[in-house]
C-alpha cells in the first residue's frame, strides 16, 4: 500500500497533476529550516515577517506539513545541512560547492530547475557618493581598494573572479553599510531590495552613499534540502519544491506580496 502511494505521488510530480491540496503523507513529521538571522528584506525579517516565510506557510497548508523555521548565522545554517541537522536551508543561490552540503531542486535532465525557486534578487555595488568607483557591467572602475560583503555570500566568488579583493568581517548588512560610510572598504555588494530598504530607514546614511545603477548579478534563490531527506522521501522533496513553484506564482500570494511591500516604511 505504500510503495503503490509512492508511486502515485512520484508519477504526478512527474506528470505535473498532483492535486494542489495533497498530502504527501498521512503522517508528515516537522522538518526543521534553517534561515539567516539577519534581516534581509522583503523575504525575511528578524520580527518574524517576510515574503519567505510567507511562501513556506502556503506551501505548509497545501502539502499538510509543518515547519519549524531556525534563524541562524548563515555559515552555520549551511554546516547544519550538511550536518542533517536541519531538513532545508533558505533562502541559498547555486553554487556548485554547496552539491555536497544539500538538494537543489532539478529537472527532469537533472539540470537546476529555476521554475521552484523561491524568488530572484539582484546584487548592485554601493559606494560613496564623493567615490568614482564604478561597474560597467564587464569589470569594476577606478577601484583600488576592497570591496565589503556578507560572509560566507555567493557575490564573494563573482567579486574576486572580477579582480577585486573582498572584505567578508560582517555578517550585518547594516553594519557594512556603516564600514562603506566610514571608509573601511571602498565599496559594498549587497542585494539590491535589502540595502535599499536600509538606505531608506537611515537618512544619514542615504545621505553619503548611492548605488550604482548597472546591477552586478541577478540570482535565483532556493530552498535546499538536506541529502538524508531527499534520499529518505524523495516524493516529499519533489512535492516540496513543486509546491514552491505553484504557491509563487498564485494570486493569493501575489496578493500577499503587494500588501507587503506597499506597507508604510517599507
Amino acid at each position: 500500500m505504500a510503495k503503490a502511494f509512492f508511486c502515485f505521488v512520484l508519477g504526478c510530480l512527474l506528470s505535473g497533476v498532483l492535486p494542489a491540496a495533497a498530502a504527501v503523507s498521512a503522517d508528515a513529521s516537522v522538518l526543521k529550516l534553517c534561515y539567516e538571522d539577519q534581516d534581509s528584506y522583503p523575504w525575511v525579517m528578524s520580527d518574524g515577517t517576510g515574503l519567505n516565510l510567507q511562501l513556506l506557510g502556503l506551501v505548509e497548508q497545501a502539502l499538510a506539513l509543518r515547519f519549524e523555521l531556525v534563524p541562524v548565522p548563515w555559515k552555520r545554517c549551511l554546516s547544519g545541512l550538511e550536518r542533517g541537522i536541519y531538513d532545508g536551508a533558505f533562502a541559498s543561490s547555486y553554487k556548485a560547492e554547496r552539491l555536497a552540503l544539500g538538494r537543489y531542486p532539478l529537472d527532469d535532465d537533472g539540470r537546476l530547475d529555476e521554475r521552484k525557486r523561491l524568488h530572484t534578487s539582484s546584487y548592485a555595488l554601493y559606494r560613496r557618493k564623493d567615490s568614482q568607483v564604478g561597474w560597467n557591467g564587464k569589470e569594476f572602475r577606478q577601484f583600488d581598494g576592497r570591496i565589503g560583503s556578507l560572509s560566507g555570500f555567493s557575490i564573494v566568488d563573482f567579486i574576486r573572479e572580477h579582480g577585486a579583493e573582498v572584505d567578508e568581517t560582517s555578517r550585518d548588512p547594516l553594519a557594512l553599510l556603516q564600514m562603506l560610510r566610514h571608509g573601511r572598504v571602498q565599496a559594498a555588494a549587497l542585494q539590491s531590495l535589502r540595502a535599499d530598504f536600509l538606505l531608506q530607514a537611515h537618512p544619514q546614511l542615504a545621505a553619503t552613499i548611492e548605488k550604482v545603477k548597472l546591477p552586478l548579478e541577478e540570482k535565483a534563490y532556493y530552498l535546499m534540502l538536506s541529502n538524508a531527506l531527499v534520499v529518505a522521501d524523495a516524493a516529499l522533496a519533489l512535492a516540496i519544491w513543486s509546491e514552491i513553484e505553484r504557491q509563487r506564482e498564485s494570486l493569493a500570494y501575489q496578493a500577499r506580496v503587494q500588501v507587503f511591500l506597499a506597507q508604510p516604511g517599507t
